[in-house]
């Protein structure tokens, strides 16, 4: 079971930070005991941080959502409160960074607003100085200068009173008051000193006064941590010079498949005053290389996926079923494995079904498509597909609530695209923007004979970019195998662009009329009449391609071949091509590889017949024109009522007769 958990990239802080989720208008202002000079001075110069709620719900439920369930406040308010700001000039404003996060791109909340004790809303307009680490930004807005506004105390001591003042909770600014109880450096390095007080702070805090009691900014709040507010002293605020904006992080890369880590400091500076739209765009752009670059460092520090030394039992692996499994490196001996994931099956009208496995914020699915719908429907059309998906998986919604609200459709997809492996495998990107929650689902589709594979998974819409890296890089080490009837087939191979390249070669024909079957594929061909098995339209193949390794160098190309006469699955032929193991997967494996070299049961050519069930089968090694030291083929047939064993080796004459090797 693979058991590695993708290591979220990012910044670790001394608490929560104080960004509110919650959205309300502005409520009275509490001024807990300030005199009336700075109470006015809170109420003129402190304000709200908002963004505007999306306008759009692409999503439909199972049932009409109950608003009525939801505070009056926040269901009548156009904005969602995110923060606080304070104005220190008749222009300039300050918050946290991480209120206007300009590191994150997101699409949906594009803007950022400040709003007033009296309802009144403004536009942030332009940045003048900031930092990320620091987690300050000084900014205007668009068509708003203050009167009244708040100055800078650069020291303070320990012991004085101080009062937080933010938009608690999103409820409206409010002022509680606490003492000074010292300072502490910042984690990384010590380059300046956070600030610590007793004053209370909750969700919606961020980016607050820390002030005096004749109202000086002491701090700008960040952070709750066990009861004590972290802010960021004014002084180290007013060390960073004007016109600048330092964007620095340390982060730590990981990735879902590794065992190992990389920490990086990703940094970058923008020349200011810059509109905030620009900035933003900046510091972003700049990360898609910064992160490209850092994960294929990280994917080049882990063992080789292919060659090298870490690689026996994953190219001893070969897909058994066409659900999605993973190569990972196994943490405990820094080997690539195949996983075994824990499955999940829901039930989809007319026999379909949906398996669903969840690791590490993924969700890996194969949907076997029902009677009634074709590959090339779901394929041309990506909701079809999702919208099939929430048949069976159930995704939810609340509204804060107990009541809960089913998922029945994502609407069309915001954006589409398509993949093609490293194993020349295509893979249809769809993304749905979830507008409420500001979130993005990310799905990458794998065309398969009965139903698509899909992986997918449910991120932040400022991460996009990051996470499709993310998931390409899975995408490129799935394994998995190629099951349907014989009809879905030839759909299948019909796909054109759409198809694997190493289905390009392949060519299948049956016919029902005569009960034949005919494949052929690079490495062999199989031609299997009536006097094996009648086939139908019922009748399935399996084709399971995989890396491996023979003649000195890695090779992908088809192990195995599973044909069966109808979905009861008691009749059937395999075809596999065995691979001498590798000396690191021990004496079990080699005494298997001897088991064939030797032809021994139940590859000695004699059939078996099990009279209490009724079951027959033989199996053989088969042999080639041109002999391979280190591979060998073996052929097995199974069959119920086989009729004896002279009938059994007809049927199986019959079927190894039909088999041709290509090189």
């Amino acid at each position: 079971m693979m058991k590695h958990l993708r290591l979220l990239a990012g910044v670790l802080v001394a608490g929560a930070f104080l960004s509110s989720c919650v959205s309300a208008p502005t409520a009275g202002r509490a001024s807990s005991g300030l005199s009336p000079k700075v109470a006015a001075l809170v109420d003129e110069a402190v304000f709200e941080v908002v963004v505007k709620k999306a306008a759009a719900d692409s999503l439909t439920y199972d049932k009409p959502l109950d608003w009525n369930s939801v505070p009056y406040a926040i269901r009548t308010d156009e904005y969602y409160s995110i923060g606080t700001a304070f104005a220190v000039s008749r222009t300039d404003l300050v918050t946290a960074f991480h209120v206007i996060d300009l590191g994150e791109a997101s699409l949906v909340y594009d803007a950022y607003y400040i709003r007033d004790s009296r309802g009144g809303v403004y536009e942030v307009d332009s940045v003048k100085r900031g930092s990320n680490e620091r987690d300050f930004l000084v900014f205007t807005v668009k068509g708003r200068t203050f009167d009244r506004y708040f100055e800078f105390q650069k020291t303070f001591t320990t012991g004085a009173q101080v009062y937080s003042v933010g938009n608690a909770l999103g409820e409206g600014i409010v002022v509680r008051n606490g003492l000074i109880l010292g300072t502490i450096p910042e984690e990384e390095s010590g380059r300046w000193q956070r600030l610590k007080s007793s004053a209370d702070g909750n969700p919606g805090n961020s980016g607050g006064p820390l002030i005096t009691p004749d109202g000086k900014v002491v701090g700008v709040v960040a952070a709750l941590k066990d009861n004590i507010l972290y802010s960021l002293p004014a002084a180290a605020l007013l060390d960073v010079p004007e016109g600048t904006l330092r964007f620095r992080q340390r982060l730590t890369y990981g990735h879902l498949l590794l065992a190992n880590t990389l920490t990086k400091v990703y940094e970058t500076e923008t020349a200011l005053p810059a509109p905030y739209r620009e900035v933003r765009k900046a510091v972003t752009d700049r990360y898609v290389p910064a992160y490209d670059g850092a994960m294929k460092e990280l994917f080049q520090a882990a063992p080789a996926y292919l060659d090298g030394s870490a690689n026996a039992y994953l190219l001893s692996a070969v897909a058994d079923a066409s659900f999605p499994e993973l190569a990972f490196v196994d943490k405990d001996d820094n080997q690539w494995k195949m996983s075994d994931l824990k499955v999940d099956r829901f039930n989809l009208p007319d026999d379909g079904s949906v398996l669903q496995a969840k690791v590490g914020g993924y969700s890996f699915l194969k949907v076997d498509l029902p009677k009634t719908m074709k590959l090339d429907s779901v394929l041309s059309d990506p909701r079809t597909l999702m919208d099939l998906i929430l048949k069976g998986v159930s995704l939810e919604r609340g509204l804060g609530g107990n009541e809960k609200y089913r998922i029945l459709s994502f609407g069309a997809p915001s954006e589409t695209g398509e993949y093609r492996d490293r194993a020349g495998r295509p893979w249809l990107r769809a993304r749905w923007t979830v507008e409420f929650e500001d979130r993005a689902l990310i799905a990458y589709i794998l065309p398969l004979p009965d139903g698509p594979a899909v992986i997918w998974t449910y991120q932040p819409t400022g991460r996009t970019g990051v996470y499709d890296w993310d998931l390409r890089a899975v995408c490129d080490r799935v394994q998995t195998g190629y099951k349907g009837t014989f009809p879905e087939w030839e759909r299948f191979l019909a796909l054109g662009r759409l198809l694997p390249d190493a289905f390009k070669d392949v060519a299948f024909r049956w016919s029902e009329a005569d009960r034949t079957v005919a494949l052929r594929t690079p490495e062999f061909s199989m031609t299997a009449g009536p006097e094996v098995f009648p086939w139908t339209a019922a009748s399935s193949l399996f084709l399971s391609p995989a890396y491996y390794f023979q003649g000195g160098k890695v090779r992908y190309g088809f192990r195995k071949l599973l044909v069966q006469r109808d979905v009861r699955g008691r009749d059937f032929a395999i075809l596999y091509k065995n691979i001498k193991p590798d000396s690191r997967l021990g004496a079990k494996a080699a005494e298997g590889w001897d088991a064939l070299v030797t032809a021994r049961a139940p590859f000695d050519g004699k059939p078996g017949i099990n009279p209490k069930d009724n079951v027959g089968a033989l199996g053989a090694i088969l042999t080639r024109s041109e002999a391979s030291a280190d591979a060998l083929y073996s052929l097995y047939l199974s069959m119920e009522e086989p009729g004896g064993e002279e009938a059994l080796s007809a049927r199986f004459g019959a079927l190894k007769s039909g088999i041709e090797f290509q090189r």
